[in-house]
């Protein structure tokens, strides 16, 4: 007969995530886009037509690395203004 073997040794968690859907109203949005694709954590970047817009997915380990990451965000050469919403 055959016995299945249950471990008790789960798998490791990975560690928590910050997300962050990100608007950037700036000037040259292309521009602004390349810029901000260079910035660690951002993982999506796409150019919204006809609005003068950016918007950015950024994840991070913890949220004052995300923090840090959206001062750079605001720091972009072309950046106006910033409008953020936390992912739960």
């Amino acid at each position: 007969m055959m016995q299945t073997v249950v471990q008790d040794n789960p798998s490791p968690r990975p560690s928590p995530r910050f997300s962050a859907y990100v608007f950037v109203s700036c000037y040259q949005p292309r521009r602004v886009r390349e810029a901000l694709r260079q910035l660690p954590g951002v993982t999506k970047a796409d150019v919204l037509m006809g609005s003068g817009e950016v918007a950015l997915v950024i994840e991070e380990h913890n949220f004052a690395s995300l923090q840090v990451r959206l001062s750079e965000v605001q720091a972009t050469p072309g950046v106006k203004r910033l409008s953020v919403k936390l992912a739960a």
